[in-house]
Formats: structure tokens, sequence, C-alpha cells
């Protein structure tokens, strides 16, 4: 049965051919009813393959345009013009478009802070502007006490999407953020380090054997940012608490045993040592933000806006007791077997 939380609905996607926007699109062809969806990237090629991932996925691209429901627009979110105009007459923005990677944007920090700051602020004036319903910005666990350009930039983009709520003049409207962790199987992501790597034979480049790192599925990813944008009410930092955690250096020895066994793969570790600001672990609040946290299901919830017990209510949840599960160091990690089994269920391997 179809989801009908978006039924006539116009949603807005930016960052529409990164992986996770990619995702968001295809869940919300395959899964739910809506209106229209408008796909936003300054990536022309990337649009132009996303049609050939709806085709593969889904009903004919060709068959959705023509009914007018998805509309794949060719901009930038560093502008203000394009921004307005992609926004117009939209109910619900999801705002995935970001330069995620660390190590370019501690290269190229103007880059990131035009992207993930100044594209970020254009997006929501626009949103305010032309009066749209509900915004949510796509995160990151790294702008839990950040230390890197890219988490800083992204902990800017958080401020800006949160402050917004005291900018829209209608209480109705809301602005909100979705933070997780490392998405498996996306582009740059350290499962495709691996991957390439094995399929080259050469060895693989572990920083530290205790790094360890939250992670979820980009189908997941997608599930939960949907779900976020029903539950949010304005003002809300939402984690997603029912991520998996590994150790590094356990889904790398998972990876060369079995291309080993399945590829007479040869490819042995390789420790370079850990780079420049990069984290241990990962954290998904820092512990001022967990003091007034809410935890649900899914979900664990801070909004600043209400005190704890009118938070409990609004999100029907409960105080978060148990701070570890906010640390990728200190919850329980998947073993090497549990790993595999992960990998193959979600048709990585």
């Amino acid at each position: 049965m179809r989801n009908k939380k978006f039924r006539n609905k116009k949603i807005l996607i930016t960052g529409a051919t990164g992986s996770v926007g990619t995702s968001i699109i295809l869940e919300l062809i395959k899964n739910y009813d809506f209106k229209v969806i408008r796909a936003m990237s300054n990536d022309e090629n990337g649009l132009f393959l996303l049609k050939s991932k709806i085709n593969k996925n889904s009903l004919s691209y060709e068959e959705l345009t023509k009914r007018q429901k998805i509309r794949l627009i060719h901009g930038d979110i560093r502008s203000r013009e394009r921004c307005l105009e992609a926004t117009k007459d939209i109910e619900i923005v999801i705002h995935a478009a970001a330069m995620k990677h660390v190590d370019i944007c501690e290269y190229n920090p103007q880059e990131a802070i035009a992207t993930n700051v100044t594209g970020t602020e254009n997006i929501v004036n626009a949103n305010i502007k032309n009066n749209i319903n509900k915004f949510i910005l796509v995160s990151t666990d790294k702008a839990a006490r950040p230390n890197t350009i890219m988490g800083t930039s992204k902990l800017m983009a958080e401020k800006i999407v949160i402050n917004a709520n005291d900018s829209a003049s209608d209480v109705k409207k809301s602005f909100s953020v979705i933070r997780f962790g490392n998405v498996i199987g996306s582009r740059g992501s350290v499962f495709e380090v691996f991957n390439t790597q094995l399929r080259q034979n050469i060895d693989l480049t572990i920083t530290h054997k205790d790094m360890s790192r939250f992670f979820m599925s980009l189908e997941d990813a997608a599930k939960k940012i949907l779900k976020s944008i029903e539950i949010s009410m304005g003002g809300e930092i939402i984690a997603i608490r029912s991520m998996n955690s590994f150790k590094i250096l356990d889904l790398a020895e998972t990876l060369i045993k079995y291309y080993k066994k399945n590829f007479k793969n040869k490819s042995k570790l390789k420790f370079i040592g850990i780079k420049k600001s990069e984290k241990l672990y990962e954290e998904l609040l820092t512990s001022d933000e967990a003091k007034s946290a809410v935890e649900t299901k899914d979900f664990i919830i801070v909004n600043e806006k209400f005190d704890f017990k009118i938070n409990q209510k609004i999100y029907k949840g409960r105080k978060l007791y148990n701070n570890r599960i906010l640390n990728s160091k200190t919850v329980k990690f998947l073993n090497q077997n549990q790993i595999l089994n992960y990998l193959i269920k979600k048709k990585l391997l």
C-alpha cells in the first residue's frame, strides 16, 4: 500500500543527483503518493543519468513526465535567483545538496562555505519568501562538535535552518534538521573506497585500528528522511537512532575475506596513519543537546523551542536515558559475520 502522507504535495529535492537525493526520489516514486517532484542539481550529466535510474527502478521517466509528476531542474543553490525559481509553488523542500567529502572541503574552504552555508541560506530564504510549509536539511553527525571545515559548515547550515523558524511569519511553517552517520554504498563512502581498492587488487588503506563509524544503507536513509518530515514540527534536530556501528578495521577484514574467497583476491591491510582532523569515533548529538533529547523508536529529537515535558508530549517519546547510543565508540559493534550478513542483505555484495 502506498504512503499517502505527501498526497497532492509538491516536493523539491536539492542535491537530487547525489546518492542520498537519488534514493529519496526513488523511494517517493516507489512507495508514496505525491503531486510532483522537482529534482534540482547543478550536475547536468547526473540529471541525465537520473532518468535511467528512474527507468530501472520504477515507472518510465517518460511516463512520469507525461503525467507531470517529475521535473529535472538544472540549477545551483549558490544562485539566489535559481533557488527562488525552483521553490515557487512548492510545499516541501528536502535540502540534500552539499559538499560532503571532508578532505576536499579542507582544501577548498571557500567553496565548502559557498555551498554548505551560503547555499543553505539561499534556499532557506527562498522558502520563506515563497511560503513553503516544510523544510528539512539533510545533515551529518560530523556537525556535532565539528573539527573540520565540512563539519563546521554543516553546523552553520543547521543554525541557519533552525533560526529560520523565528523568521517565518506563519507559525505553521517548519524548518528542521535530520542528522545521521555514514551512508554505506554512497559515493565516496569507505565501503566504496575499499571496494575500488579490492577490484584493483591493491591493499586496503586503514588510518587507525580503533576507528568506528555509524552507518546505514541508502534505502534506509531515504525512508528515515521521509519519515522525519512526517513528524517534524519546526526547530528540531532529528538524529536517527536505529543505526548500526562498526569498526572500520572489521569492515576491511570482512571485505578482504569475502574477495579472497570468491575472487582469489590478494589484497591486504595497509595502515597509513590518522588523517588531519579525523575523529576516531562519531557522535550524533553533543552532551548539551542530549540533555533535553526525547527518544522514540526511530529517532532522538532535540527541540530547544520547548521544554522536555512539551517535547515528550509532542513527539510521544521518552527521556534519553542511555547516552551510549549517541557515540559510535560506545554502542555495540557489529562483528564481522554480522557485517557480512548486513552487506549481503542490502545487496551490497
